[in-house]
Formats: C-alpha cells, structure tokens, sequence
C-alpha cells in the first residue's frame, strides 16, 4: 500500500482533476492543420462557392451490344420443329471409342440442353412481361373509364351553382362552336399554300428549260468551250489573264444602292440616264405577267 499525503498536499491538489491532463489531445472535431503535408492539395485552404460543383463526365469504357430479339414478329415460332432444325443429331449413334470422344459427347447434349431450357424460360419470361404490361394497361383503361363515368360528387352538385357560365364551361370542355369555321379556313389556308408551292416549282421548272439552251451535253461542245476559255487572252478588251483586273470587283450594296438613287460618282454612269434599270424592271414585270423567265 502507498504512504498516505499529507492533508496539506492533499489540500493544494485542486478536485477533478487529472494530473496528466496536459498530455490529452485537445477535442476538436476538425483536423488540425499539422496533420496534413505539405504536399496535400488541402494544405492552403482555399474558401469555396456555396454552389455545388458540377460533377465529372463518367469515361465509361465500352459499349454494350443492343440485346438481341429472340422472339421476332416474322421469325419461325420455338416449337419442337425449330429445335430439331436448330439442334441436328447425329444420325448414328455409335458407342464412343474412348472416354474423351464420350466427354464430349456428354458435352454436346449438355449443350443442347441447355438451349432447349434458355430459350423455354426466356419465351415463359417473355410472357409473364407481356402479361404483366396488358394487366397494367387494362387495370389504367378501367381506371380511367370507371373515373370518367363515375356520378357527380355530392360536394360537386352543391357548389354547382355558385360556379360562373365561362368557369363551367372552362371544366367540362365544351367543343367550340366555331370549330368548322375554323377548320374550313385552316383548309383554306394549306390549298393556298399548296398553290404557291406548285407555282413557285413550275417557275422553278421554267427557268431550268430557259437555262439548258446553254447546258453542255455533247464532247463536242464540251471541246469547243474549252478551246474558247482556255487561250492566252480569255478576257476580251483586256491583256490580263485575272477576272477581277479586267472585270472589276463585284459590285457592293454600297454601289447597287449608288446606281438606285442615281448618285453615282463616275461620270458616264451618271449621265447615261434610266434606261438600263428601267430595261430591268419592264423584264422582271414582264416575267412575273408572262409567268416564266425571258431572255434579254
């Protein structure tokens, strides 16, 4: 047994409390800083949104095949028929010469066997869904017809009245009167549009015939355009072998506009008069009065 302490000593020591105290590791819920290395990414802790952060794209790898329909529409039904097709015998049986030729002729009817009952639990699996699927859909079909037809709710037949002509109306869904008209005009409406699909085609059609008088459909005239594009000079009034130095840029929206408002800057065009835009106009009315394209 130890030697007692003195009352003094006993005295100085102050109640509930442990001596070794000092030694116990603080209690905290958090990790403390030392704890983590430096070469940690939550060693500089940095404040985040309180926005949840999108999630990665899974890189799943692979693809796996669509399942394979074993019971088609047009295919042959999984009778005894198709299993005699399917799995052929041997049309003798002999007794085998050696235990490996028997194994593997215990192997080939495990096989089959196990094909005979693959297929029959998939076909009896194929039928309970099905069966499953009609249940639920007949089981809906009586639901909504016995809600459909059901009698008036008592709540329903008492606050009837307080109900307005448009709100009433608004809940059962009382056809529009003005439903034929509005289908007759909708009518109206596709026969004009189909119309104007037939004529903008029949122009198309016309511009086609106007163009082909040009089209190359023989090796002579396709030999004859090349000997007439092909030269040293191809641009007529020019040295130059470049589109754009002997005919110019094209013209801008700048330079149409110029030539509409008869602004133009240089001086033979503005002094030429109306007469090459008034040519295009009276071409494009005739066009749109003859119905098809003309030639100038």
């Amino acid at each position: 047994m130890p030697p007692a302490l003195p009352a003094s000593q006993l005295r100085a020591v102050p109640r509930f409390r442990c001596l070794n105290a000092t030694n116990l590791r603080p209690f905290s819920s958090s990790t403390p800083l030392s704890a983590i290395q430096p070469e940690n990414p939550k060693f500089i802790e940095i404040p985040t949104t309180l926005q949840p952060q999108r999630l990665p794209k899974l890189d799943i790898k692979g693809v796996l095949p669509p399942p394979r329909n074993i019971f088609p529409n047009r295919g042959p039904p999984k009778s005894a028929r198709f299993f005699k097709k399917t799995i052929r015998l041997p049309k003798k049986e002999a007794a085998p010469a050696n235990d490996y030729e028997a194994w593997k002729r215990k192997i080939a009817a495990n096989r089959r066997e196990n094909l005979v009952e693959g297929i029959k639990t998939l076909k009896t699996r194929k039928y309970w869904a099905e069966k499953n699927v009609s249940d639920r859909s007949k089981k809906s079909s009586e639901e909504r017809a016995r809600v459909f037809n059901a009698p008036q709710r008592e709540d329903e037949r008492l606050t009837n009245p307080t109900i307005t002509q448009a709100t009433n109306t608004l809940q059962r869904s009382v056809p529009d009167p003005r439903r034929e008209e509005r289908v007759l005009a909708k009518a109206a409406r596709v026969k004009a549009k189909e119309a104007m699909r037939e004529e903008a085609r029949k122009n198309a059609l016309h511009t086609l015939y106007m163009h082909a008088r040009s089209f190359i459909t023989t090796e002579e005239q396709l030999d004859e355009e090349i000997e007439a594009i092909f030269v040293p000079k191809p641009f007529k009034g020019s040295n130059s072998d470049n589109i754009w130095e002997a005919s110019g840029s094209p013209p801008t929206v700048q330079d149409m506009l110029t030539v509409v408002n008869h602004n133009q800057k240089v001086a033979a065009q503005y002094h030429q008069g109306p007469a090459p835009l008034t040519g295009k106009r009276m071409q494009k009315i005739a066009e749109e009065l003859t119905g098809g394209k003309m030639d100038r």
